[in-house]
């Protein structure tokens, strides 16, 4: 996406920063050859604080509330007061009211949720389920105050006026904030309201969900499958590997020595080896 940004960028006289603590090689690599994008390499809460005000603004980051309002006021802050277009990334299940966490220890304690670790989440599921969507750490439940992306950018919106907030609910959804006096707000507007909150996209990106998911717990169940398909193989080399040992007449005059040494009982006997087989019926022959 930043590719195509850039892309535009080049032929509109444009410039494009992008915001990346740890980017990959390939981002690396196009902000080399493209003199109209700029990486900054830091949280977005630090470069936030110094970096020139935009014309729009892509919000794509860490998914939770203290994160993405702190975004939202450092950007306004750079304005002077007015917040440029806002086009904000998973606004929709499952960021929407619940917070997820890149490095919880970046977040202070008294703003982060009760939070699990390889979470598990599933639509309509407001704890944590078995199988479903994983991401390293998110809150423990979803919803109440100050938990997820919505929430935040509710909260930010509500608080100001002026401000109108559209929701394309596909793809985890796509929110766009613009202040309404703008003199581009009509044709924003054009765009986007025959996409806010349409019905058909609901159930469409519900079906996309509910099809992810199943193949998620899918995938996590062959990969539980086949973990027991090596325990068993490792179990099945165990069993061989004690049935040697009692058909060895080595083991059987190692144990008549130790017998002999240890006053009638052997530190290891083909007993114990039969009772760990289950061949009880055999022990003592």
């Amino acid at each position: 996406f930043t590719g195509e940004l850039a892309a535009r960028a080049a032929t509109a006289g444009g410039r494009v920063i992008a915001i990346d603590p740890s980017p990959e090689d390939e981002l690396v690599e196009l902000a080399r050859r493209s003199p109209e994008l700029e990486l900054i390499r830091e949280p977005s809460l630090e470069a936030l604080r110094r970096i020139e005000p935009a014309d729009a603004v892509i919000v794509d980051g860490d998914h939770n509330y203290f994160t993405v309002s702190n975004e939202l006021r450092l950007i306004e802050e750079r304005a002077a007061g007015t917040p440029p277009l806002l086009l904000l990334h998973d606004v929709c299940w499952p960021h929407a009211r619940r917070d997820t966490y890149y490095a919880p220890d970046r977040i202070p304690e008294r703003d982060r949720q009760p939070l699990v670790e390889s979470a598990a989440l599933v639509p309509g599921e407001p704890g944590v389920a078995h199988g479903g969507l994983r991401y390293p750490w998110a809150a423990a439940r979803e919803g109440g105050p100050r938990n997820g992306v919505l929430t935040a950018i509710e909260d930010f919106v509500g608080a100001r006026s002026g401000l109108r907030l559209a929701i394309v609910p596909i793809f985890y959804g796509l929110g766009v904030v613009w202040p309404l006096g703008a003199p581009w707000a009509g044709s924003v507007a054009a765009i986007v309201d025959p996409l806010d909150r349409d019905p058909v996209l609901e159930r469409v990106e519900a079906h996309r969900i509910a099809n992810l998911v199943e193949r998620y717990r899918h995938a996590q169940e062959l990969g539980e499958i086949e973990i027991m398909r090596r325990e068993r193989g490792r179990d099945a080399e165990r069993v061989r590997l004690l049935r040697t040992i009692l058909g060895s007449r080595a083991f059987a005059w190692g144990e008549r020595l130790s017998r002999l040494r240890k006053g009638g009982r052997p530190t290891f006997s083909r007993d114990e080896v039969r009772r760990a087989l289950g061949d009880d019926a055999d022990a003592g022959r």
